[in-house]
């Protein structure tokens, strides 16, 4: 396949700010230096027709302007390029505007889920690299995601970004058989190239892990697959692995994941066509029939096995309301364990994530509150009110330790609760 490049300047804005707290990846907003990947993997959620990039794997459209924009639109939002800024609070900024006495901070991705920001064209652009020189200059905490050891070639200024914040390199790895890989991730390296560029991330102490995403269907869901995966991680210091399932949106997504499978795998057929046979519109499959096994559950109890998180680490700011943000962490972790590993009904869920959301935008301090301000304020739910007060006053969460040793695997600062 012929790859074209087009020169684009930026139309709107070049960052992408979440509505909503990310309660998998702790990010609050993303930049994407291309339209389209020519990886051109088969099951990508970016061919969907609703992100509207006609051609997504083969014209490849270049924001030569990105960075500029980013920086623009950074100082915009309150941020600054001051060597030591002080950052009284932590703002989720599309449902609060800075102020002159606050400024926003947040962990953004460099990336997005619709490109690879190390995709053959980055070596030849350079777009990515100078994205990170801006987050440096504005001492940025960021998360890169990436199925290229191209990514090593920007260790200098990842490793400066580190030293002065945050910076986090996870891989995409579905595979360990590299002719499996091939069929569904053609052009991304291979798969031991992304370990051993895992290997050197950690060498250089720059966090890393590993996104086991997607896991396919009758595929990538082999014991022998999500072991080995989950192993090499461990082996190449990965600090955490995290596991999806894979979402196939009707159109051209879906259609094209199933005509690879019809080519390769046509004995597989019935279980896609059974799977995703609901059309939902997110692309969510249809777990109801039993059929296939829950593989969020067995990686989480190999990990467990081998003492391998099976959560990203959050990266809290020392300047930001700790007690908030390891309070809502906390529940969020729960929630999520709660129904993606043990697939809990949502009303035994919901509780748990809407007290979680509500918290981690509160604008002041809950260290103190008692349990009647916490229950007029976020929940009347005994039982997460309990958690609540659990963690506020010994940092621990009795629900939580059935799922990991200590509650330091889910967060990383300086200094967890406010004086």
């Amino acid at each position: 396949m012929t790859v074209q490049y087009s020169a684009v300047k930026t139309s709107g804005k070049v960052l992408n700010l979440y509505k909503d707290p990310d309660s998998w990846f702790w990010l609050s907003g993303s930049v994407n230096p291309y339209r389209g990947c020519e990886h051109n993997c088969k099951y990508c959620d970016g061919k969907a027709e609703w992100y509207r990039v006609d051609q997504f794997s083969s014209h490849i459209k270049v924001k030569v302007d990105a960075q500029k924009k980013f920086a623009k639109e950074l100082l915009k939002l309150g941020f600054t390029t001051e060597k030591r800024p002080k950052l009284d609070n932590f703002i989720h900024m599309s449902s609060n505007k800075p102020s002159k006495t606050r400024t926003p901070h947040s962990i953004f991705a460099i990336g997005g889920g619709v490109c690879d920001v190390y995709q053959p064209a980055e070596a030849k652009y350079k777009i990515t690299r100078k994205l990170l020189q801006v987050a440096k200059n504005f001492h940025l905490p960021i998360s890169i995601l990436t199925k290229s050891d191209l990514v090593i070639r920007d260790i200098d200024i990842i490793k400066s970004i580190n030293k002065q914040m945050y910076a986090n390199v996870a891989f995409s790895i579905t595979l360990i058989d590299d002719k499996m890989r091939e069929i569904f991730e053609p052009n991304s390296s291979s798969t031991s190239d992304r370990f051993l560029a895992l290997r050197k991330i950690r060498s250089e102490n720059i966090h890393g892990g590993v996104m086991f995403m997607p896991i396919i269907p009758g595929i990538g869901n082999s014991e022998e697959n999500m072991k080995s995966i989950i192993s090499e991680s461990k082996k190449m210091g990965a600090e955490f692995i995290l596991p999806s399932g894979m979402t196939l949106k009707p159109g051209k997504n879906k259609q094209e994941m199933f005509a690879t499978i019809k080519t390769y795998f046509p004995s597989l057929m019935p279980l896609y066509t059974d799977f995703y046979g609901n059309n939902n519109k997110y692309g969510i499959p249809d777990y109801s029939s039993g059929k296939y096994l829950n593989p969020i559950r067995f990686v989480h109890e190999y990990c467990k096995k081998i003492n391998l998180p099976d959560r990203i680490p959050r990266f809290i700011s020392p300047n930001s309301i700790q007690a908030n943000l390891f309070v809502s962490t906390i529940l969020f972790n729960i929630a999520y364990y709660y129904q993606y590993v043990e697939n809990y009904p949502w009303r035994k869920i919901v509780n748990f994530f809407n007290a979680a959301k509500t918290i981690e935008l509160f604008k002041h301090s809950i260290q103190d509150f008692r349990r009647n301000d916490l229950k007029e304020k976020f929940t009347s739910d005994e039982v997460v009110l309990d958690s609540i007060e659990e963690l506020l006053q010994t940092r621990k969460s009795t629900i939580l330790s059935q799922y990991q040793n200590s509650e330091d695997t889910f967060v990383m600062t300086p200094k967890l609760l406010d004086d």
